[in-house]
């Protein structure tokens, strides 16, 4: 028997299209900049106009567009669990990048934040060429140097009341795009800038959670151990947790090497072994 579609007077579904979601009320917040003390005193250095006052409250209401960020699911194709079918499962998370317009201002703090911020990302080599030499060349600044914590969207309607929150941790600007001028009519110069990051979070962050040292943590502790925390990015820091680890467990082997004690029954040094030592000729014994 065939299934007809219900039969609804235009009155009755009217008031679910009158609750739909605009595109034109949003608002854009940078945080995190006062941890990058290097990327702050590169731009105060060159651009003392772009202050922490402008970059937490005024950039974000240049942004006359803006993008929610998008997501997929990298998949690996398996074969053969059941006869004639193919399956996909997935494997990993996949954020593409995201893309924000801004009003250029008359003074030119929004193109200085993001030509300065792109600028000392390849600036690891100052100091070494000048910039004005035929053989000046780019060195990348370790991430935890130029990754901010936080980019955040917040967009609601405009009733204010009900809002959705999403927030790139560990954004960076990969693109700047041209902007063209000419002498034809006048029009508000933009800059579209395109943001890499490492994930997003659905959802609201409350100013605790926005920290870098808690955004950043592994997890929870397990069997009463402390809570491993991880850098903002991966840098520097990371590289000599683990020289630091490895020069440890160098000189644990050094230490055991060291302590030995004199056996009567061999008259050669073995190691003190507290579950019970081996003989020292293998050849003497059996070791089970």
């Amino acid at each position: 028997m065939p299934s007809y579609p219900r039969v609804r007077k235009t009155k009755s579904i009217v008031r679910q299209f009158q609750k739909v979601a605009t595109t034109n009320h949003y608002e854009v917040f940078f945080s995190g900049f006062a941890s990058l003390q290097k990327l702050r005193g590169y731009i105060s250095s060159k651009a003392p106009l772009v202050s922490n006052y402008f970059i937490g409250r005024d950039l974000g209401l240049y942004c006359n567009a803006a993008e929610l960020p998008a997501t997929s699911f990298a998949t690996a194709q398996i074969e053969g669990n059941r006869m004639g079918i193919v399956e996909k499962m997935a494997h990993s998370r996949v954020y593409t990048d995201s893309t924000f317009t801004f009003y250029v201002d008359s003074d030119y703090r929004v193109l200085q934040f993001f030509e300065l911020w792109q600028d000392f990302i390849a600036s690891g080599a100052d100091g070494q060429v000048s910039k004005h030499e035929k053989a000046y060349y780019h060195r990348m600044q370790y991430p935890s140097e130029y990754k901010v914590d936080t980019i955040r969207i917040q967009k609601f309607d405009k009733d204010h009341f009900r809002n959705v929150e999403y927030t790139f941790l560990n954004a960076f600007p990969v693109n700047v795009t041209s902007m063209p001028v000419s002498y034809e009519g006048a029009q508000v110069l933009e800059c579209t800038v395109t943001f890499a990051y490492d994930r997003y979070y659905f959802g609201k962050l409350d100013s605790l959670s926005r920290t870098s040292s808690v955004l950043q943590q592994d997890g929870a502790a397990e069997a009463g151990a402390s809570p491993v925390s991880t850098p903002s990015a991966v840098g520097n820091t990371g590289i000599a947790g683990a020289q630091k680890d490895n020069a440890a467990e160098v000189t644990g082997s050094e230490n055991i090497q060291s302590d030995k004690s004199f056996s009567s029954e061999t008259n050669k040094f073995v190691p003190n072994n507290p579950t019970g030592d081996f003989h020292a000729n293998p050849s003497s014994g059996n070791i089970a």
